[in-house]
């Protein structure tokens, strides 16, 4: 357990994910679609979607161990126009720990000097603990224990080098380590992409200004869209989602002003890429998303409730016609 921002004891976030995975992936791995392999060196790996089939059920346990068990998710509509699409909603009463301590995906992983290859990228709870990310260090949570959880995006089976880096980075066992892998282009793994809504407005509210410790609750929801086998497409798909199709609510306490400063700012209409399709922003970037220009890091649309006066501020907007370019793309 840590001390926390008032001085009292805080949740752990790993403690939270560890007990998802043990007591609701683990036993039920054959009914979710998922397979489980006992690495060499102890460590345990979940395959939810790189060659195993993965799906609904696999995507949203994925999306709550990777914010520690820190909020509520569930499935439901979206409707833009003449889309009509399932989408991941999430909620969020501790959004910063749960997103830039655990869920984002800042975790740098090796890769591989291939053309066209795209480089793995590591998310959930253990970043908590190793804080080796600008994310992770912009906020003081640090969290302490004996088992950690570790997500990775990639096209192949972690292995035991990948299980020792997560290790050795938090300082524990090897056998200690859980790993849950996906690719982007399975469906837990477009599941669990298009439930970063609340992660990265945080970081971008955070960027513009505005002090995130003034953040009661969030909130997002994000069409899925199509499922598509092809990794490069699948990026592309997940991503559009996330630029033209999603809406976030957050509460905070604060004065209007301090609202006002960033409603405008913070959207992906404030871009200087807005209106660019995310794969040509992608393409331009090496396909490395620690190349890529940093301006897409946030979402379509912004809704912010201020408790101290009940007002509530709008901005952004969502794009029905990027979205269908993207889906309905040859």
């Amino acid at each position: 357990m840590i001390k926390g921002n008032f001085g009292g004891i805080m949740f752990s976030i790993n403690q939270q994910a560890v007990k998802i995975v043990k007591e609701k992936i683990l036993p039920f791995a054959e009914q979710l679609n998922c397979k489980v392999y006992q690495l060499k060196n102890g460590a345990t790996v979940v395959d939810m979607g790189v060659e195993a089939p993965g799906g609904w059920m696999a995507g949203k346990l994925l999306v709550e161990a990777t914010i520690g068990g820190m909020g509520h998710v569930d499935f439901g509509q979206f409707n833009l126009g003449d889309l009509h699409y399932p989408s991941i909603d999430v909620y969020i009463d501790h959004p910063v720990e749960a997103t830039l301590s655990s869920q984002f995906s800042g975790w740098k992983m090796p890769g591989k000097d291939v053309p066209g290859y795209i480089n793995p990228i590591g998310s959930g709870p253990a970043r908590a603990i190793a804080r080796n990310d600008i994310f992770a260090q912009s906020w003081h949570y640090q969290d302490i224990n004996h088992e950690t959880v570790f997500a990775a995006q990639t096209q192949e089976i972690p292995d035991e080098s990948v299980a020792e880096m997560v290790a050795k980075e938090c300082k524990l066992p090897a056998e200690n380590v859980y790993i849950l892998a996906t690719k982007t282009a399975s469906l837990a793994g477009a599941i669990q992409v298009c439930s970063r809504t609340v992660e990265p407005s945080v970081w971008r509210l955070c960027r513009k200004g505005f002090d995130i410790g003034k953040i009661i609750s969030g909130m997002g929801t994000c069409l899925i869209p199509p499922p598509v086998k092809d990794e490069l497409k699948g990026m592309d798909r997940v991503n559009t989602a996330l630029l033209y199709g999603v809406t976030v609510r957050y509460v905070v306490d604060c004065t209007d002003a301090e609202i006002e400063a960033v409603i405008n700012t913070a959207p992906f209409s404030a871009s200087r890429r807005y209106g660019e399709r995310f794969i040509d922003i992608f393409e331009e970037g090496k396909r490395d998303f620690y190349i890529v220009d940093k301006d897409i890091h946030t979402v379509a649309r912004y809704e912010i409730t201020n408790y101290a006066t009940g007002k509530t501020f709008v901005g952004g907007t969502l794009r029905e016609d990027m979205l269908k370019d993207c889906f309905y793309r040859d």
